[in-house]
């Protein structure tokens, strides 16, 4: 995401600053993006004796990593038989796997690097009518077969009242091992510890142009300012920001959404106990999803407003607003600290695209705003199949992705399919 100051960035002025790029240089291996991906992919690589430079076009986590909603969820961002009917049960298995590491991988490196982030455990995943409940069953169904046990069934509002107070839901699914964090703190506190295995992190470089050279596949990186990054192997981690660098099968699997984030004031303490008296963080199960939190400063973090056409017509903070008004009238006049919107990249089955070419060039995008765990993860994913264990990386890479319907004309054909489920979710159906 990128645009208005978020609420994170505010708060945490001190962050460390890195420099930008002033010379050409020489590296084994370049990555694209300063993002949890990116960030993740260079700590892990670090920590197995292998040099890697990052390459940020502005200041870490001015992206999606640093400016989303927080939420740090488990699993893959759609219903595993999406993943699950395009392999073996063997290869199934693995995918559900590495899936189910991204939240303990999160865990361990807090726990590791120390990394002060507001870590915090309990989500709800709410249902407005009966439909929406039945594919919580079957959400629940599907895990446990699996041996998942962090699933309790929120039958009705009653229930749901133990970790909500609203009469907007009829019941929910509450996750003890998901939950909430401070994404741009968590992102500074891998880059600091990329940084002290031997990472290299350069803020303030956008890369123009790739150049893969026939002898040896070399790539030569162009900065707008005119130095070169010279690698053997490279990794792109921007997901919805790669700009003219991402490959063409990127391009045509990748749609670019906006969405928005509100920060109230900070609430007493009451009103925040009383709201979410559990402190879980919580999203509804519409297409177009709300999704909401109260951070470890007492205030709402409240998100929606999804826009498939990409084009700002005013009126966010009133229509956020709105959104937590309708869920919570308690909060009509509470006054909003900070309001910011952005993008998230997203494909067609809500998979993350995983590919490599030939020439050393791996990527992967499309966590389809599900990624404050998982894009660690597959960042850790790149970084073993370059250092040689490449079975996650493989499997995942073979999982076939459509392109986006319309071409140049996919974002107002993407609009108008989401416009019919936005008026589903409205009638409840």
């Amino acid at each position: 995401m990128s645009g208005e100051s978020s609420i994170y960035e505010i708060e945490f002025p001190r962050r460390e600053q890195y420099a930008s790029l002033a010379e050409s240089i020489d590296t084994d291996i370049a990555i694209i993006g300063g993002g949890l991906t990116g960030v993740s992919a260079a700590l892990h690589l670090a920590e197995n004796g292998f040099s890697a430079v990052v390459l940020e076009a502005g200041k870490l986590g001015t992206g999606g990593s640093g400016r989303n909603g927080g939420h740090v969820c488990q699993g893959w961002p759609n219903d595993f038989h999406h993943i699950q009917r395009q392999l073996s049960e063997q290869d199934a298995q693995i995918a559900w796997d590495s899936g189910m590491a991204a939240i303990d991988l999160v865990k361990d490196r807090v726990k590791k690097y120390k990394i002060d982030c507001d870590l915090t455990f309990g989500y709800v995943d709410a249902a407005y009518h009966r439909r929406q409940m039945a594919g919580l069953d079957e959400m629940q169904r599907e895990w446990e077969a699996r041996g998942y046990e962090g699933f309790t069934r929120l039958n009705d509002r009653t229930a749901l009242a133990a970790h909500i107070d609203t009469n907007a839901y009829v019941g929910g699914l509450f996750d003890s091992k998901s939950g909430h964090m401070q994404p741009l703190k968590y992102l500074h506190g891998l880059a600091a510890a990329a940084k002290s295995q031997g990472a290299v992190i350069f803020e303030n470089t956008p890369i123009t142009k790739v150049d893969v050279h026939a002898s040896g596949g070399h790539k030569h990186l162009h900065t707008k300012n005119g130095q070169q990054v010279r690698a053997k192997i490279l990794l792109l981690c921007g997901n919805a920001y790669l700009a003219d660098v991402g490959l063409p099968i990127m391009k045509s699997r990748l749609a670019q959404v906006t969405s928005s984030v509100l920060a109230t004031k900070p609430l007493s303490t009451n009103m925040a106990k009383q709201l979410l008296p559990t402190g879980a963080a919580v999203a509804d199960c519409n297409a177009a999803l709300n999704y909401y939190r109260i951070d470890a400063k007492g205030r709402m973090i409240f998100g929606g407003r999804a826009s498939y056409t990409n084009v700002n017509f005013g009126g966010v903070e009133s229509d956020l607003r709105r959104r937590m008004v309708d869920i919570f009238p308690l909060l009509k006049d509470i006054e909003k600290d900070e309001v910011w919107s952005g993008k998230i990249g997203i494909t067609v089955n809500r998979i993350p695209q995983f590919g490599r070419t030939p020439d050393n060039i791996y990527f992967v995008q499309g966590f389809s705003g599900h990624g404050v765990a998982l894009t660690g993860q597959a960042g850790v994913m790149l970084a073993d199949a370059v250092i040689g264990d490449q079975t996650r990386f493989d499997i995942m890479s073979s999982l076939s992705h459509m392109p986006f319907p319309g071409g140049p004309l996919r974002t107002p054909a993407l609009a108008l399919g989401m416009a019919y489920y936005k008026l589903r979710d409205r009638l409840k159906i």
